[in-house]
C-alpha cells in the first residue's frame, strides 16, 4: 500500500485522493487525453466548423478518460504503477466497458466518481452492483453531490480563467474586438462566432474539463477507498497482521502475566453493579432532550434571476445533449444486435461464455502481461532484491494459469480468500500449493514481512504448471 488506510471523514477522504491524483498528476493528465483522442479525432473530423459541438462531444465522452484516469491512480495505491502497455491494454476496454449503461443511462449521475470505481475495479454488474452501490451510498452520497457540483462551478470559472489569460497574449489593437465579442455571448448568434474565437473557448473549456475532472476522479476513488475502509474494516484486518508480525515472540509471555496479576480479584456483587448502573443512568447526561422545529413556509420562488438569453442557450444545450443521447442510443442498439443484420433474421442467438477475468484485485492477470516462464523471471527478480514485485509476478502468473488452464472461475472482484475457496473447490490438487503462495503473498503485501529466501525458492521451483520453459 502506498498510503496509509485509516477510516476518515468524507472530506479528508476527498483530500486522500486529491493527494493521490496530484502525486501522479502529469501520467494521469496523459492517460486522460489518450482516453479523450479517438473523440477528439472524430468531431474535429466531422465538426471542425462548430467548437461548441466538439466541446459537447468530448464532454459526453468523458468517462471513458476517467476510467483511463482510475486505471492507473488504484494501481499505483497498491505498489503497482501500470507501464506503457498496460495503459494501451486497458484504452479499448475503457471504451467498450457497458458502453450503454456508462454513456447514456448513467452518463448524468452525480455519483459517478464513486460508483465507476464498482463497476470498473470490482467488476460487478447487475444486481450485485446496485446492491454495493446502494451500500457505499449509505454515508457520504451528499458529499458526493457537492463534489458534482464543485466539478461544475470550478470547469467554469478555470475556463474564464484561462480564456481571460489567452486575452492578454492577443497584438495589440485586437483586444477591443475581443470585448466586444465576449458581450455578443448571450445573443442568439453564439454559434456563429468566428473560428479563431469559437476554437479558444472550445480550448479553454477542454484543458479545464481534464483538469477538474483528473481531480475529482481522484476524489471519487479516495472516498470508494473510505467506504470500504468504513464497511470492511481494511486498516483493522492491516493492523492486526502488523500487530502479529511485531508481537509474534511476547504474546504467551504478556498472557501469562496477565493470568498471575488477576488471581487476587475480587468479584463484585450482582446487586452493587446493578445500584451502580442505576446510578450512572440517572445522571444528567443520559437525559433525553427534544426540540421541536417548524419549518418555515416560504413563498413562491423567483425565477427571474436568469435572463432569458441564457435560459434560451440553456434549453439548447439540453435539446442537443438529448438528441446526442438518442443517436448515441440508437447506435448502440444497433451494434449489440449486429448479429441480425449477418444472419439475415431473427435466430436463436448461441449462449455466450462468460468472459475470463484479466484483471483481479486491481492486478494484471492477462496472458499477454505475463514473461513466458514466470517463476524464472520472479526468482531473478528477487534476487536483486525487487522481492515484492517478484511475489506479485508469481502470484498474478500462479491466478492467471488457474484461470486459462485449469479453468477455475475467479472473478475480478474476488479478494485473496475467494481465489483461495475457489481453488479448493475446483482445483483440489493445487489447494496447497495456492495456499502457500497466498500466505507468503499476503505477509508481504499488507504485513510489509518478506518470507525466507528458502520460501521464495521452494516457490518457484514447485510451481505446479507444465508449460516452463526449461532453463
Amino acid at each position: 500500500m502506498t498510503a496509509e488506510l485509516r477510516p476518515r471523514s468524507d472530506w479528508e477522504a476527498v483530500d486522500l485522493g486529491l493527494a493521490l491524483a496530484r502525486r501522479d498528476f502529469w501520467r494521469l493528465w496523459g492517460c486522460w487525453w489518450l482516453g479523450m483522442l479517438p473523440m477528439l479525432l472524430l468531431s474535429v473530423g466531422l465538426l471542425h466548423d462548430y467548437p461548441a459541438l466538439v466541446v459537447l462531444a468530448c464532454w459526453w465522452w468523458m468517462p471513458v478518460a476517467s476510467r483511463m484516469v482510475l486505471f492507473v491512480i488504484s494501481r499505483h495505491l497498491f505498489g503497482e504503477l501500470p507501464d506503457g502497455k498496460s495503459v494501451l491494454g486497458e484504452w479499448p476496454r475503457a471504451m467498450y466497458r457497458r458502453f450503454g449503461f456508462r454513456m447514456l443511462w448513467a452518463r448524468f449521475s452525480p455519483w459517478r466518481p464513486l460508483t465507476m470505481a464498482v463497476e470498473d475495479l470490482e467488476g460487478l454488474r447487475g444486481k450485485a452492483y446496485a446492491a454495493r452501490v446502494r451500500l457505499l451510498l449509505r454515508r457520504g452520497d451528499a458529499t458526493v453531490v457537492s463534489l458534482a457540483l464543485w466539478r461544475v462551478g470550478l470547469t467554469f470559472w478555470m475556463a474564464l480563467a484561462l480564456i481571460g489569460t489567452a486575452t492578454l497574449f492577443l497584438p495589440q489593437g485586437q483586444a477591443e474586438q475581443w470585448r466586444v465579442l465576449f458581450q455578443t455571448l448571450s445573443d442568439e448568434s453564439w454559434l456563429n462566432l468566428p473560428p479563431s474565437f469559437g476554437w479558444v473557448l472550445a480550448a479553454s473549456v477542454l484543458i479545464s474539463m481534464s483538469l477538474v475532472d483528473v481531480f475529482s476522479t481522484g476524489a471519487g476513488f479516495g472516498m470508494y477507498v473510505n467506504h470500504r475502509t468504513w464497511i470492511e474494516g481494511w486498516d483493522v484486518e492491516l493492523a492486526f497482521r502488523r500487530m502479529g508480525n511485531r508481537l509474534a515472540g511476547t504474546v504467551t509471555a504478556l498472557v501469562a502475566a496477565f493470568l498471575c496479576l488477576s488471581g487476587n480479584l475480587q468479584p463484585v456483587g450482582a446487586a452493587t453493579a446493578k445500584e451502580t448502573i442505576t446510578e450512572v443512568k440517572s445522571h444528567e447526561d443520559f437525559t433525553i432532550h427534544y426540540v421541536e422545529v417548524k419549518n418555515r413556509t416560504s413563498g413562491a420562488s423567483n425565477w427571474n434571476w436568469m435572463p432569458g438569453e441564457w435560459l434560451l442557450v440553456l434549453g439548447k444545450v439540453v435539446i442537443w445533449s438529448a438528441f446526442g443521447a438518442l443517436i448515441a442510443f440508437i447506435v448502440w442498439l444497433v451494434w449489440r444486435n449486429r448479429h441480425l443484420f449477418k444472419t439475415g433474421g431473427f435466430h436463436k442467438r448461441v449462449p455466450r461464455v462468460p468472459p475470463q477475468a484479466k484483471v483481479v484485485m486491481g492486478m494484471d492477470v492477462a496472458p499477454e502481461s505475463l514473461p513466458a516462464d514466470i517463476p524464472t523471471a520472479a526468482m531473478e527478480l528477487w534476487r536483486v532484491g525487487r522481492r515484492q514485485e517478484a511475489m506479485s509476478l508469481l502470484y498474478r502468473g500462479t491466478i492467471s494459469k488457474l484461470i486459462t488452464s485449469r479453468g477455475v472461475e475467479i472473478a475480478e472482484s474476488d479478494t485473496e480468500s475467494d481465489c483461495l475457496r475457489r481453488v479448493t473447490a475446483e482445483a483440489a490438487p493445487l489447494a496447497g500449493y495456492f495456499g502457500g503462495l497466498t500466505d507468503a503473498w499476503v505477509l508481504l503485501a499488507y504485513g510489509r514481512s518478506a518470507p525466507p529466501d528458502q520460501t521464495m525458492e521452494q516457490l518457484c521451483s514447485s510451481w505446479p504448471f507444465t508449460e516452463r520453459r526449461q532453463a
